[in-house]
């Protein structure tokens, strides 16, 4: 989807900037757990130019040796996504205890408020978006910018507790802590990542009320259909529906297959409930779990 692409763009080149801000803000400032943040940031963008290859080859037209499609490569991007944020969250969290004890300016909580400023407004596009077309992709880089977001705010309150440690001692550990802090809140977002793709990246069925009752009024509305059961599994952006079918039994044949194309036909049509493909198993009766 063009619109997808476009927003990843706009992501990609947002995370850059912002990340450049912090990096070579923490730098001057000298500053650890602004640059552990600008590094995070910088991972965004990495891991945004990866999601956006996935995407790209996810759209790809189903082959032979694939009939449903490349829907699940967006699941393999978003799992690299989790492995980098999970070896930077390890780095970061591992050289903070090396970091030089120093009290930024107050300057830098106007940097702080920009990036902050510039991020927020990326997250709301790509959660809006997002949810829109249905981007496994950008629902993922939504999950990975929150957990930067709060990065960020924690280096605000960080900068704010140095300005005070000359009258209270301790608090000029804080950016040692805070380091710490940014580094834990990455390999949460890791863990969550790599978890939920790769549940998803083996089949992983919804299991979303709304969605699997939105499918199965529809379908109990055709005229002849006594009961059904339905499994949607999730293809990135898609869905393939599998649905066992309890027919009339006074239907002929030719009134079952009539059924069966009418299902396949105006499901995949029926454009909300995101369904690419359907198999369609016709059964005497089903065994209720």
């Amino acid at each position: 989807m063009k619109l997808e692409f476009k927003t990843l763009i706009y992501s990609m080149i947002n995370n850059l900037i912002i990340a450049v801000i912090k990096i070579v803000g923490g730098i001057i400032f000298n500053l650890g757990s602004l640059f552990a943040d600008g590094m995070h940031t910088f991972s965004d963008f990495i891991t945004d130019i990866v999601c956006l290859i996935g995407a790209k080859i996810s759209r790809k037209k189903p082959t032979k040796y694939h009939p449903f499609g490349f829907g699940r490569v967006e699941y393999l991007t978003n799992l690299f996504v989790g492995i980098v944020l999970l070896l930077l969250g390890i780095y970061i969290v591992i050289s903070s205890f090396s970091k030089r004890l120093v009290v930024p300016p107050g300057s830098v909580l106007i940097l702080l408020v920009v990036v902050f400023l510039l991020k927020l407004i990326a997250i709301v596009i790509m959660h809006k978006i997002g949810d829109k077309i249905n981007s496994q992709v950008l629902i993922t880089s939504v999950k990975e910018s929150k957990a930067d977001l709060y990065s960020t705010i924690g280096v605000f309150i960080i900068t704010i507790l140095l300005q005070f440690s000359d009258k209270f001692g301790l608090l000029k550990y804080s950016d040692i802590v805070g380091s710490i802090l940014i580094g834990i809140i990455v390999l949460k977002t890791a863990f969550t990542i790599i978890v939920d793709n790769s549940l998803s990246l083996i089949g992983e069925v919804e299991e979303d009320p709304d969605i699997v009752d939105k499918v199965n009024s529809f379908i109990k509305n055709i005229k002849g259909v006594k009961d059904t059961e339905i499994s949607l599994i999730k293809y990135g952006s898609y869905y393939k529906l599998q649905l066992n079918l309890v027919l009339d039994s006074k239907l002929s044949l030719r009134q079952v297959t009539r059924i069966e194309n009418r299902i396949k036909k105006d499901i995949i049509r029926h454009r909300s409930l995101n369904i690419k493909y359907v198999t369609i198993y016709v059964t005497n009766s089903i065994i209720k779990k």
